[in-house]
C-alpha cells in the first residue's frame, strides 16, 4: 500500500480523528463523573455539618456532663444513652463516615452490654463505663474515639476529605 496515495492519507486521517474523538469523549465522561462525585461529597459534608452537632450533644449530655455532675452511670443511664443514639441513627447515621460508624457500633454494643449485665437501679461496672467513655473520646493505648473522627470529618483536625474505599 502506498502511504502517499490519497486513499491511504484519508484512511490515516480518519483513524486519527476517531481515536481523538474517543479520547475526548472518555475525558469528558471522566470529568463529568468527577464533578458529580464532588457534588455528592459536598452534599454529604453539608449533612454532616447538620447532623454531627446533634450527635455531639448526646455525648456531652450522657458522657461529659453526667461525669462532671457526679451522677451514677446506672443501667437506666445506659438505656437512655442507647435510646438517644438509636433515635439519632434513624436519620443521621446514613451520613457517618466509616470510622465514625465503627465507633458508633462499638459504643452501642458496649451500652447494650451494660444493659444486659446491670440490674435495674445498679451502677454499670466501672471498667465498662471507662470503655464506653473511650469509645467516645479515645485515650492513651486505645486510639482515637468517635469525637476525633467526627472532628476529622468536619475538618477540625485535618483537611475535610472523603475517601472512597479502593480509590485514590
Amino acid at each position: 500500500m502506498d502511504l502517499n496515495s490519497p486513499a491511504a492519507v484519508a484512511l490515516i486521517a480518519a483513524v486519527v480523528s476517531v481515536v481523538g474523538t474517543l479520547l475526548t469523549v472518555r475525558a469528558t465522561v471522566q470529568t463529568n463523573h468527577n464533578a458529580a462525585v464532588q457534588t455528592q461529597f459536598q452534599e454529604i459534608i453539608k449533612r454532616r455539618i447538620e447532623y454531627y452537632p446533634k450527635l455531639w450533644k448526646i455525648h456531652i449530655r450522657y458522657e461529659t456532663n453526667w461525669t462532671l455532675s457526679g451522677q451514677p452511670k446506672t443501667r437506666e443511664w445506659a438505656e437512655q444513652y442507647a435510646q438517644e443514639l438509636m433515635d439519632f441513627n434513624l436519620e443521621g447515621g446514613v451520613f457517618f463516615s466509616q470510622p465514625v460508624y465503627a465507633k458508633f457500633y462499638e459504643l452501642r454494643s458496649d451500652l447494650y452490654q451494660a444493659m444486659e449485665i446491670t440490674q435495674p437501679g445498679a451502677e454499670v461496672p466501672r471498667d465498662l463505663t471507662h470503655k464506653i467513655r473511650q469509645s467516645v473520646y479515645g485515650g492513651p493505648g486505645y486510639g482515637p474515639g468517635m469525637s476525633t473522627h467526627i472532628k476529622n470529618d468536619l475538618g477540625s483536625y485535618q483537611s475535610a476529605s472523603l475517601a472512597r474505599v479502593g480509590k485514590k
